[in-house]
């Protein structure tokens, strides 16, 4: 319990020292930006290769990481196709829309949570690498491609984005067993080690820059957006995990998992190709909010 509850409080209390930053002026929305950038070309790459490489692969086969998985892409693929054909959103937007409704922050939140509910926090390593080496290269191809991003096919975004170069690194390194000399590593791993926390100081700057309105304020889309994260996708993972036979831990890690907020880098995404920043920020935010009794009741009720 302790330690999903600091994983919680360091959520905060980084978000609020990127907010106190932005409120006296130290930082600017130059900052903010020059954060995000870092984070996404530099701190998350190597943070992936370093996460994959070290990562157990068997824990990526069982029916729970297909519930996690199959209920995280539908409902991320559904929302996004409600926004195409009743909002009119953008191919970019529908994108940012599918990774705010289905991108779960497996690794801070993840792990102490997985911890804490589940007994092993190796239980969150599906959620980090299926994310990883699919879901989040997928949908930056579709941004990739988009008038947002540098207007290349998606195959050719796919295939060139630092991210997937990273994962694809990564893995080569976890199938062969072999590390780089401590020389060139130890580097990596410190700048990996930057990734969360610059997320998490951007993040934190946009509160002060962008004000947002109270939950019964926020447009229908957020809404949707936010119910879609907190609770539709646990529902659905449960739904599944029923069907497929799960009960027990099993049940309890796929719906525990899906009921994961929505993780900060979808931020850092939304920020660099300049989409859908507020529906992104009111997920993230109050996805956090509503996790905390969801993943509790999951804890009591599941398995």
């Amino acid at each position: 319990m302790v330690a999903a509850l600091q994983g919680f409080t360091t959520l905060a209390i980084v978000i609020g020292v990127g907010w106190l930053l932005a409120r006296t002026r130290v930082a600017d929305r130059a900052a903010q930006k020059a954060l995000g950038d870092v984070a996404f070309f530099a701190g998350q790459p190597a943070l992936v290769l370093i996460a994959v490489a070290d990562a157990d692969l068997d824990l990526l086969i069982g029916p729970h990481v297909a519930a996690f998985g199959v209920a995280c892409i539908l409902c991320g693929l559904a929302f996004a196709t409600l926004q195409r054909r009743l909002l009119g959103a953008s191919r970019a937007e529908a994108a940012v829309g599918y990774l705010a409704t289905s991108y779960v922050n497996a690794g801070n939140l993840g792990i102490p949570v997985a911890a804490f509910a589940l007994g092993d926090p190796a239980w969150a390593a599906p959620a980090m690498l299926l994310q990883v080496l699919i879901l989040q290269p997928s949908a930056v191809a579709v941004l990739e491609s988009s008038p947002s991003g540098r207007g290349r096919s998606v195959v050719a975004s796919f295939a060139t984005h630092p991210l997937v170069l990273a994962g694809a690194a990564g893995l080569l390194l976890n199938l062969t067993g072999w590390r780089p000399p401590s020389l060139l590593w130890a580097p990596i791993e410190t700048i990996g080690a930057l990734a969360i926390p610059a997320m998490l100081l951007a993040f934190g700057m946009s509160l002060f820059d962008n004000r947002m309105p109270p939950l019964h304020r926020l447009p229908r889309e957020t809404l949707a957006a936010i119910a879609t994260k907190s609770l539709l996708v646990p529902a659905v993972a449960w739904g599944l995990g029923l069907a497929l036979g799960l009960d027990g831990l099993p049940l309890r890690a796929a719906v525990i998992l899906a009921a994961l907020p929505t993780a900060q880098i979808v931020f850092v995404h939304s920020l660099r190709y300049q989409v859908a920043t507020p529906l992104v920020q009111a997920t993230t935010l109050w996805s956090t909010v509503f996790s905390v009794p969801v993943i509790l009741l999951a804890t009591l009720v599941v398995g």
